[in-house]
């Protein structure tokens, strides 16, 4: 047997399904196979921030999993029993994002989620299917798969590999996975406890370790996580055995009970050199992993495929060249290295047993938390670096701006979360899946709109235009004194800023657009297997 197919992903976590959802809504042709015999039934990644939740909203499903989350109301700190920091979450993000919070969902119905979406719209996962063998050459990715109790061919023109931190893929195309491992053990634990906070992530601190204790849907059932203590090398039978290691280490009782996971692992910090091999994409875990410092993970996986899909779309749609690709590894292997460094960094002042990290964390570190809340510039700052929607590319080849005077915003940057004078979202307004040309014709004589009009009548779907002219408050927030155009991605990125009339706009389209003869940053050899 032998499947054609456009787009082959590998792996059906959250970045494989996030992109197999994304494609389906494209309308682009795709495979997605799992060796797994079905979805994730542990509850592994925690956290959903406010950018991911943004992207949950253009597909629809952000309502399902704010029903299904919980948003963390505190963080505190804990020495000894004693409550040392409090700090307030809730809507620390007001006014940057509709989803001002942090979410408590677990992985597995995060899954749950995109796979039920990706049924919806007709498509399907195939599980029990495992990658054999892979090559490239002629211009396809030629992989073999066992499933249905037997071998087959699948020929795609591209394939993602979103099949995690062992990825076959990459192990295949042997390809290096550079970083190191974290020097401890570490153990998670999903238990219930009897404690007196509930809504609130606390992190216990002691000389000698810490513990981070993490609410999930209910009020008994908790994640907690930590360093595995000497002399328990070896995984022990139960959770339990280790609780009065843990409670001697903290100072302070930690009533466990019916823990429903528990697992011991080393961490590591890895990151690819490249996230483009030819036809073959890395995105998630299996181009990046890194500490659970933030909760980050999983949140960076999804975005990784949001960022490849819209681009995979157009040009597997026939709409861009193959150098529209090119910019997936632009925008996302800069934040892949960044998060690596700050998660590192973070992960490792509250692990190290060294006399000065000790310090940092254990007297300076909860002043530093307490002092940053009293801002509110320091808590949207914080709260844009956690929620990622403080992420920029602003080198990337996409990114243009041709302004005279600058503007309160900047290409290359998330377009704000902004309202209309109805107080409806701009957000809500971009709702195709192509591009949004923003017109904020400040002449009443300007010829702006009907210039634009024109470009999006010409370019049918790829191009919607949404005109912000009456928006007057709008405008002032944005600084725009002349006639100006905004061109937002599918991604709410924007691509284009300029006050140089309609010209520029096509001009920008016609280069993006546009097929060329560019080879992919790296080329395989030619066969793999």
């Amino acid at each position: 047997m032998s499947v054609k197919t456009k787009v082959l992903i590998i792996g059906a976590g959250p970045t494989g399904l996030m992109a197999a959802c994304l494609l389906e809504r494209f309308g682009i042709d795709h495979v997605i196979i799992d060796k797994k015999d079905g979805p994730t039934v542990e509850s592994r990644a925690l956290l959903l921030h406010a950018r991911s939740l943004e992207i949950y909203d253009q597909l629809g499903i952000a309502n399902n999993a704010l029903l299904q989350g919980e948003i963390l109301e505190k963080f505190q700190m804990v020495i000894k029993n004693k409550k040392v920091r409090e700090v307030p979450l809730g809507k620390i993000g007001e006014g940057v994002s509709p989803f001002p919070f942090v979410l408590v969902l677990e992985q597995s119905k995060n899954e749950a989620l995109l796979l039920n979406d990706l049924l919806t719209k007709g498509g399907e996962v195939k599980w029990d299917t495992e990658l054999i063998s892979l090559a490239e050459h002629d211009g396809e990715v030629q992989a073999v798969v066992s499933g249905e109790g037997e071998l087959y061919d699948i020929h795609a023109e591209y394939l993602l590999a979103a099949d995690g931190a062992s990825s076959m893929v990459r192990k295949f195309l042997e390809l290096p996975f550079e970083g190191d491992t974290y020097q401890h053990k570490f153990y998670v634990a999903d238990t219930k406890i009897e404690t007196r906070w509930h809504d609130v992530i606390t992190l216990h601190l002691s000389p000698r370790t810490f513990v981070g204790i993490f609410p999930m849907q209910g009020t008994d059932r908790f994640r907690v996580i930590g360093i595995l203590p000497p002399g328990h090398e070896e995984k022990p039978e139960e959770f339990s055995e280790l609780v009065p290691v843990i409670e001697q280490q903290l100072g302070a009782p930690l009533k466990v009970s019916e823990t429903s996971w528990f697992s011991v692992y080393h961490l590591h910090h890895r990151c690819m050199e490249h996230f483009r091999y030819g036809r073959i994409f890395f995105a998630g875990d299996a181009g990046h992993i890194h500490s659970p410092a933030g909760g980050q993970g999983m949140n960076t996986g999804l975005q990784d495929a949001y960022n490849l899909c819209w681009k995979l779309a157009m040009v597997a749609g026939g709409y861009a060249g193959d150098h529209l690709l090119n910019t997936y590894e632009q925008e996302r292997l800069p934040v892949a290295r960044k998060l690596l460094h700050s998660t590192d960094r973070a992960f490792s002042l509250v692990t190290s047993p060294k006399w000065l990290p000790r310090f940092y964390r254990l007297y300076l570190l909860p002043f530093l938390f307490s002092f940053i809340f009293r801002f509110r510039k320091w808590r949207l700052k914080l709260f844009s670096s956690i929620s990622q929607t403080g992420i920029r590319y602003v080198d990337s080849d996409l990114t243009v701006m041709r302004i005279t005077e600058p503007l309160a915003v900047k290409a290359g940057e998330r377009f704000p979360y902004l309202k209309t004078a109805e107080g409806e979202s701009v957000y809500q307004l971009m709702k195709t899946d192509y591009f949004h040309a923003l017109v904020f014709a400040v002449n009443n004589e300007s010829q702006l709109g009907e210039e634009i009009s024109e470009l999006s009548k010409e370019k049918g779907k790829l191009v919607h235009m949404i005109d912000l002219s009456a928006e007057v408050e709008i405008m002032k927030l944005l600084k725009i004194k002349t006639d100006t155009v905004i061109l937002v991605r599918p991604d709410r990125y924007i691509g284009l800023i300029t006050d140089e009339g309609g010209k520029v706009v096509r001009d920008y389209l016609a280069k993006l657009l546009v097929e060329k003869k560019e080879e992919p940053l790296i080329k395989l050899p030619r066969t793999h297997a």
